[in-house]
């Protein structure tokens, strides 16, 4: 049940982009992706994603659902991250992914791994590869069958003056690289004007094709025509521009057989800052504009959508209320909650709401959705994001030469890992490994050491997957910390 509402909330969300106003789908992406929210190296405000927590409202307590766990390197880049499932007792892991990068931070290789049997098993592989102006050009997936990675399919992309031509999809039939589908582009200055879709038979077979008009940068006319021995037409649609180039009218035709039949047309209205304020929805019957939509938008004084307003016709009673978005944001305009609501018996009721949390920092560290039952908002599933600080070279400065005992890298590790500590005065210093238990699994150091820093490395081979705990004792000063091993 905790499953399929996860899976619901991720459907909802992916979802809103066809009901929602659209100014608000980028809101959503980097919810939903988790490789959007684990691309970053250093947020701009110091901090990097290290958990993102789903959980799920049942009888009155949040339940665990998924956590992920994101982990970064000394250059505070994200090479793996795990996802975990809760089995109402403890975390049990599910699939980590481990991130390759080249010189320029592109992402050249991403392995994903599953939890068998007590070990890590191969089981996707993403391959990347760029041109020069750090363009992809092919994204290769292969799939582990036990003995070696096995090529399933790719995608490659051809770029000319650093656009984007042609994107090819292909199939791997067991020995070779077989043709499923294309998109050519072909521009015009900087303008896109015609958009090709093939599909592969015996040779390159035409599907359908969008061709752009524009005039002055403004796309005037786009033309959509299908194949059928030659291209025939399908729609049309025209745009139509002021002054100040918004767009004040898209009128739409379909092709008949032997003219083009106006179907329906947008207006929109602006305010003085440009900024779309109404936008009418018009159906052509017999010879004559008839209403079919009305949907009004209105702004605060950063700009920022506040309320979104969906209305029909009725050709008795007028405009009828439909659906309502009302959003508010914090003081530095990030979205704090956003609150779906239906017309009901003469009045607004409320529907769904997702809600965000901000620490001091600007970190979205809840991201929740809540339903309305009862006369009352309720929990129904939410995400929590765990953050931390990078502290910057002037700060560490700042802190002194003093006993330390930093995190090993990489962690988790397999099989081996380093260890790293500083002292400012001589003393004798031990590292001992342990296991959950608190048995000692080895010692890395027992021995006097002058002031100085220092790094050991410490070889896990012969030991299981696991949590293991290693611990500095220097003088009067004692620090441990946990380490993960992942096979």
């Amino acid at each position: 049940m905790r499953l399929q509402h996860i899976t619901f909330f991720i459907m909802f969300l992916a979802q809103l982009g066809y009901t929602q106003p659209d100014n608000l789908n980028s809101v959503l992406e980097n919810k939903i992706n988790s490789r959007t929210l684990t691309s970053y190296k250093v947020l701009d405000n110091g901090f990097i994603l290290t958990e993102t927590l789903e959980q799920i409202w049942e009888n009155g307590n949040w339940l665990n659902v998924t956590r992920y766990s994101h982990f970064y390197d000394l250059s505070n880049i994200n090479y793996l991250s795990t996802k975990e499932t809760w089995d109402s007792t403890a975390w049990v892991f599910e699939l980590q992914t481990w991130y390759t990068y080249d010189a320029n931070g592109n992402t050249t290789e991403e392995l994903s791994k599953i939890w068998d049997n007590g070990n890590w098993v191969n089981s996707v592989r993403l391959l990347n590869e760029y041109d020069v102006n750090q363009n992809i050009i092919s994204e290769t997936y292969q799939n582990w069958d036990a003995i070696d990675w096995i090529n399933f399919e790719r995608y490659l992309y051809t770029f000319t003056d650093n656009k984007l031509t042609e994107h090819l999809y292909q199939q791997w039939d067991g020995g070779n690289w077989t043709n499923d589908y294309r998109h050519q582009y072909t521009f015009s200055s900087n303008n896109l004007i015609e958009e090709l879709y093939q599909t592969w038979g015996s040779g390159w077979v035409n599907e359908y094709r969008y061709q752009y008009t524009f005039s002055s940068n403004n796309l005037t006319e786009e033309l959509y025509q299908t194949w059928q021995s030659g291209w025939l037409n399908s729609t049309l649609d025209l745009h139509t521009y002021d002054g100040n180039n918004n767009e004040i009218e898209i009128e739409s035709k379909i092709w008949n057989g032997s003219e083009w039949v106006i179907e329906e047309r947008f207006t929109n209205q602006y305010s003085n800052g440009n900024l779309m304020v109404v936008t009418l929805q018009e159906g052509w019957i017999d010879t004559i504009w008839s209403n079919i939509g009305l949907y009004t938008k209105y702004y605060n004084y950063n700009n920022s959508l506040i309320e979104y307003i969906s209305q029909y016709w009725h050709s008795a009673n007028g405009w009828i209320n439909q659906q309502r978005w009302l959003l508010s944001y914090t003081t530095d305009n990030q979205l704090l909650d956003w609150t779906t609501q239906f017309w009901y018996s003469a009045q607004w009721e409320n529907f769904s709401k997702l809600k965000s949390v901000f620490d001091n920092y600007g970190n979205q560290i809840i991201y929740a959705w809540e339903v309305w039952e009862n006369s009352a908002w309720q929990n129904h599933v939410q995400l929590l994001f765990i953050y931390t600080l990078v502290s910057s070279v002037e700060e560490d400065l700042l802190n002194g030469f003093n006993y330390s005992l930093s995190q090993n890298h990489p962690n988790p590790f397999n099989p081996s890992t380093k260890i790293s500590w500083q002292s400012p005065t001589g003393s004798h210093q031990t590292i001992k490994v342990f296991d959950v238990l608190g048995n000692e699994i080895a010692t890395l150091i027992d021995e006097y050491k002058p002031a100085g820093s220092y790094e050991i490395n410490f070889d896990a081979s012969k030991l299981s997957s696991g949590v293991y705990f290693y611990q500095l004792k220097a003088g009067n000063y004692l620090e441990t910390k946990k380490m993960i091993l992942l096979r």
